[in-house]
């Protein structure tokens, strides 16, 4: 990839931050979205390069975050 369009993919990434930053952060989706694109900015900045262990070990981290975020979210009853 060009490093025009990473850079482009990078301040879209930066954009929703701080649009997520500036919603309510009780929402119950916010942890979720959150780490999401904190996942997400890593993968971007790092487009080019390959992950040192303790980039991937946060990678990790992150990911798990998400998926725990993803967990706390209630279905609705139908």
């Amino acid at each position: 990839m060009e490093p025009d369009v990473t850079a482009a993919m990078l301040r879209r990434v930066e954009e929703l931050q701080r649009l997520a930053d500036s919603i309510a952060e009780h929402h119950p989706y916010w942890p979720a979205l959150h780490f999401t694109l904190q996942l997400l900015r890593r993968l971007v900045e790092k487009w080019h390069e390959d992950f040192s262990g303790e980039e991937y070990e946060e990678l990790t981290w992150l990911a798990e975050k998400v998926l725990d975020s993803v967990k706390k979210i209630q279905p609705r009853q139908e």
